[in-house]
């Protein structure tokens, strides 16, 4: 069974810092990544669930496609809902937005104590540090991987009492990319100033959007310059 780039990086993340033997795998993607987990005895049971028939439906083909139906449970839901009364310990939220991955785990807050979580969101990443350094969840670990053309960034994080010092650098870059800084870190950071820099010649001085725009330039100039 062959991942994508993109899966294959959060299954090796899930495989590195392993936490029990259950997982549930939020708004999963044809239930690839728990069948691959449970197939590779990296875990022994898997809740693939999705808000939408269609993926349930798809992940039930992946499931029987694999013979996993006794190991891999398809459940439909919005976000955490399927598993309350599950028993699991590592929860998987990937191929979103930010901005609805906080929404999901702002939804179920005593679940941030009791998991460790792998989150992959496809953008909106400094909304989802700021928000796991206010719930104070610890991020263990990330990643950075290209996949068709896409480089996507893979965070694991789990509740902490340690106290937690992260500033803004640390919320858009994230505090462990930025200590490697790879080379598909300064691939995408490139990218994103030639973009802001293009967006900043079509504003006006008086622009409301002028300063923020400028101050993201000078955040992302001020990192990827810094040894």
């Amino acid at each position: 069974m062959k991942l994508s780039k993109r899966l294959q990086a959060i299954a090796d993340l899930i495989i590195k810092y392993k936490q029990g033997k259950i997982l549930a795998d939020i708004g999963t993607d044809h239930a690839y990544l728990p069948c691959y987990l449970v197939k590779h005895d990296v875990i022994e049971k898997a809740y693939a669930c999705d808000i939408a028939s269609g993926p349930i439906n798809a992940s039930i083909e992946t499931i029987q496609q694999y013979e996993l139906e006794k190991q891999v449970i398809p459940l439909l839901g919005s976000g955490m809902n399927p598993i309350i009364d599950k028993s699991v310990d590592m929860i998987s939220i990937c191929g979103m937005g930010g901005k609805l991955t906080v929404d999901i785990l702002n939804e179920h807050p005593d679940f941030l104590s009791q998991h460790r979580f792998i989150l992959q969101a496809n953008i909106g990443l400094e909304i989802l540090r700021e928000y796991l350094y206010h719930q104070n969840m610890k991020i263990i670990d990330e990643d950075i991987v290209k996949d068709a053309h896409h480089i996507y960034e893979i965070i694991v994080c789990e509740k902490t009492k340690e106290e937690i010092i992260y500033n803004e650098s640390d919320f858009y870059f994230g505090p462990c990319l930025r200590k490697r800084k790879n080379g598909l870190f300064y691939e995408k950071w490139h990218r994103q100033l030639e973009i802001q820099r293009n967006i900043l010649k079509s504003l006006d001085e008086k622009h409301p959007r002028f300063q923020e725009v400028q101050h993201m330039i000078d955040l992302i100039e001020g990192e990827i310059n810094a040894s």
